[in-house]
């Protein structure tokens, strides 16, 4: 059996990062600043926004509303220059705990 963290970090983590990626550059923002704000090269970026990454993890998301909630309260925070990628852990938490959460329920 696999601990959380390693599902979590394979396939949630990428999915965040696409969600938060798409949302900003609908917001306007370029690919290059997107990947600036991320911590990630341009090329993650444009695999992320074609759903190259982050396809296995979004189910988790999106299924969720808590989950989608605490993502869109990221992309808030990382478009108005109040969040950093580094900031990104404690939500990458948060999420872990409402998909465990989730899980549970189901």
């Amino acid at each position: 059996m696999k601990p959380h963290c390693i599902y979590i970090v394979k396939y949630v983590l990428p999915a965040l990062r696409a969600m938060v990626a798409r949302e900003l550059l609908k917001r306007g923002f370029r690919m290059k600043d997107v990947a600036e704000m991320l911590g990630l090269t341009q090329a993650a970026v444009s695999q992320y926004i074609s759903y190259k990454r982050g396809q296995k993890g979004l189910k988790a998301i999106e299924k969720n509303e808590n989950i989608r909630r605490i993502v869109m309260e990221l992309t808030e925070l990382i478009a108005q220059g109040k969040a950093k990628a580094d900031d990104g852990a404690e939500y990458l938490c948060r999420i872990c705990e409402s998909i465990r959460s989730f899980e549970e329920i189901e």
